[in-house]
């Protein structure tokens, strides 16, 4: 048993020994799709829109191929509603939503010292921080139907829900520059397992969001000298 006891506090303490810390940002773009219940108009259609999201990132390397990232982002999770009658087909609805985003997730990495890639696997938290429409509305008189361009930010309501949750993961491509410094390419999936509304209540009307990204970032190693 004391033999046992001994070999894993080595282990432990290798471990400890080899763990490096890193911190850096990133930035890019993402693609939003939504999937809706049946609850809208037999001529919508939601289709994918483009955002942007930036944020820091810090990870812990357990050992050569493991570690642990963390992520703080600002994302934008975009979806456009578009109309299909004939006469309405000019009339669309681009939702932009900011959410605030904390990703875990766990880093499996392969490869050569410089060049390296990375599985990553995990899930995430989120929160709506404001919500905006804009796009083509219309209008009718006795004689035609007109168009307006239209761009409005809208006061959250009870039906939305501000939380979000679901799965993260993706892979990335990493470089490095020097001992301290590695950039890095990714692209990862956000999977909404948490409707963003609530639904009405004699109707349920659930709107999941994907949300794929591509971000390039760079990445700081902290000596482990610094850290003791």
């Amino acid at each position: 048993m004391k033999r046992l006891l001994l070999i894993i506090t080595l282990l432990l303490f290798n471990r400890l020994a080899f763990a490096q810390w890193s911190v850096g940002a990133h930035g890019g773009v993402s693609l939003t799709s939504i999937d809706r219940s049946q609850a809208g108009r037999i001529d919508e259609t939601y289709n994918p829109l483009l955002g942007h999201v930036f944020g820091a990132k810090a990870n812990y390397a357990v050992n050569s191929w493991f570690a642990i990232r963390a992520e703080l982002n600002v994302m934008q999770r975009n979806h456009r509603l578009q109309r299909h009658l004939d006469y309405l087909s000019p009339v669309y609805t681009d939702h932009v939503n900011t959410y605030l985003t904390l990703p875990l997730m766990a880093d499996f990495s392969f490869g050569t010292e410089r060049l390296r890639g990375h599985l990553l696997l995990g899930g995430f938290a989120g929160y709506w921080l404001h919500q905006r429409v804009k796009g083509i509305t219309y209008g009718m008189t006795d004689y035609e139907v007109f168009f307006n361009d239209f761009d409005n930010k809208l006061d959250f309501m009870d039906t939305d829900r501000r939380f979000d949750a679901g799965l993260a993961g993706g892979i990335t491509l990493s470089y490095c520059l020097s001992s301290h410094f590695t950039l890095s390419l990714d692209g990862l999936l956000y999977y909404d397992l948490v409707s963003h509304h609530k639904g009405y209540p004699k109707m349920q009307d659930y709107r999941y969001l994907t949300t794929s990204t591509l971000t390039l970032g760079i990445m700081y190693h902290i000596s482990r000298k610094v850290q003791q």
